[in-house]
């Protein structure tokens, strides 16, 4: 697919909408990790069309990434093995199908449907697929620079790649520990409101989870509902999971399908809404740096120990 959009092009219709709506944002200082970021702002994609790598026989993976944050679609074969691996910052592991046997720091555990796991830096892993196989999300944060140069891209030698604390304080998940995303309880995150109360009712609902780096929604939008045109300093990875919705951006309107796996990045400074198809859709967002924001409506509805 021909990609014609400049940066400089969205950047321009970008501003005008901003300022014709009035939409307001949080100010921070985002780090400039010299990342090349390679997807086209606002631009969809199917995982065929973004870099896939093999890091072993029988394991590979569709790779996207934005400048501090990377997100993967793992695929190992029944029985393959994927090599020790020493983290280089935070990784958080999702089991979408199939099982594995994971060895982190010496311990083993078993990975199935619906696992999810964080580990930080230091930490050494491997996995051995089981007799189906696994396919998984993986999010690291930092983007890891040996998967970009497995992917073709060179990093220049000025590029920092990771960066300082950006004070989130504690992380949301234990780490080393194996959960269920289904333990993560859901947070209100769209219109009517994201009180309390209106858990069940919003029109948005996330299991959220967070490092100190990096922060993955999994969000559920429901039939027929609108997300309005909103900014936020922090970029934004998606994938569309199941269902179908409209991204409304200020240069274009792409369709994202589940059944698609369709990809988007949209940078800190995007503005972006959604409009729901009658079935819905279900996404995983992957924000760096972490959103304050939605730290504050998790801790909300939930207590600071959330």
């Amino acid at each position: 697919m021909e990609r014609k959009m400049t940066l400089q092009a969205w950047q321009v219709k970008n501003a005008k909408i901003i300022e014709q709506m009035g939409l307001a944002t949080r100010h921070r200082d985002v780090p400039d990790t010299g990342v090349p970021v390679k997807m086209v702002p606002g631009d969809v994609y199917k995982p065929s069309e973004l870099p896939n790598i093999t890091i072993a026989a029988g394991v590979t993976a569709s790779v996207s990434w934005g400048s501090g944050a990377m997100l993967e679609l793992l695929d190992m074969q029944p029985d393959s093995v994927y090599p020790l691996q020493a983290m280089t910052g935070e990784l958080f592991t999702v089991v979408e199908e199939g099982s594995a046997a994971c060895e982190l720091d010496g311990a083993m555990l078993e990975l199935r449907k619906g696992s999810l796991l964080f580990m930080t830096d230091g930490m050494v892993r491997s996995l051995k697929a089981g007799p189906q196989g696994l396919k998984a999300l993986e999010i690291f944060s930092p983007v890891r620079v040996d998967h970009l140069e497995l992917a073709g891209v060179d990093v220049p030698t000025d590029a920092s790649v990771s960066f300082a604390d950006q004070g989130v304080g504690l992380a949301s998940l234990e780490v080393g520990k194996l959960y269920q995303i289904d333990d993560i309880p859901w947070t209100a995150v769209g219109p009517p409101s994201a009180d309390p109360d209106s858990v069940g009712k919003a029109c948005a609902q996330a299991r959220i989870a967070w490092g100190k780096n990096v922060m993955i929604s999994f969000v559920q939008m429901e039939p027929n509902s609108q997300f309005p045109m909103h900014i936020h300093p922090e970029d934004q990875l998606m994938v569309t999971l199941q269902g179908r919705m409209i991204e409304g951006l200020a240069h274009a309107e792409p369709q994202m399908l589940g059944v698609q796996r369709h990809h988007i990045f949209q940078p800190g400074g995007m503005a972006h809404s959604a409009r729901l198809s009658p079935e819905g859709a279900e996404c995983l967002d992957v924000f760096w740096p972490v959103r304050p924001d939605y730290l504050a409506l998790s801790k909300k509805q939930h207590g600071d120990d959330a």
